[in-house]
């Protein structure tokens, strides 16, 4: 705590479904001036190749023992690495049906726009590429989000010991970014401290996009 008694927060893990607005809401968190690391930017290369498992392991670990970060992505295989690390874990649970519009909403702004204009893209990935375009492959991540990742989720985070903020409505996403941007703010970074394994910069697409202008967390 800080002598205002605002809490103190350096690394928040954001979990939750696709469309759910993982990277939005990381995007404007980013305003605190805390590094902010997406999963599909570190896992994902020019022509849909996957980084290969070992050194995927690795690189995460390598983030997740950095002083001040922003982890947005659920990758099962490596949340207990950011667990052990993290000092808040965010899960967005949004309606599926609202998730399922988002979803749909960004794919027909891809389509129409060619290029992510103010969407969230992985950096390697490009709007023609199948991870991308494949609506009704997304659809049913969307759809079954709760029957297989959140379970899965929830094992995990059953034994994590830090704070859990679970937000199942847009106000509770607007809440819980106003209370941890405060939180982050307060947090400066130490003497010598690493950024995270993709370095000092803000953020791994490029820098908060126009998306983050349509979650205001700040009044």
């Amino acid at each position: 705590m800080t002598p205002s008694g605002v809490p103190v927060v350096g690394r928040v893990a954001v979990l939750g479904s696709p469309g759910s607005g993982k990277s939005t809401f990381c995007h404007a968190l980013a305003r605190a001036g805390v590094p902010v690391f997406h999963l599909d930017d570190l896992y994902w290369h020019p022509g849909w190749q996957r980084t290969p498992p070992k050194e995927w392991r690795r690189l995460v670990r390598d983030l997740a023992h950095g002083e001040r970060w922003i982890v947005d992505g659920n990758h099962l295989d490596t949340i207990p690495e950011r667990l052990a690390r993290a000092e808040i874990v965010v899960l967005l649970d949004l309606p599926v049906l609202v998730c399922a519009w988002q979803v749909v909403r960004r794919s027909v702004r891809l389509r129409r726009h060619r290029g992510a204009d103010g969407e969230y893209l992985p950096r390697g990935l490009r709007p023609a590429d199948r991870p991308v375009h494949d609506l009704p492959a997304l659809l049913r991540k969307v759809l079954g989000f709760r029957r297989r990742e959140l379970v899965a989720m929830r094992r995990l985070l059953a034994g994590y010991e830090g704070r859990i903020v679970v937000c199942r409505s847009r106000r509770a996403v607007r809440s819980a970014g106003r209370e941890l941007t405060a939180a982050l703010r307060a947090c400066p970074p130490a003497p010598g401290s690493r950024p995270g394994a993709a370095g000092p910069t803000s953020c791994t697409c490029g820098g908060p996009r126009r998306a983050a202008a349509s979650l205001p967390l700040e009044d």
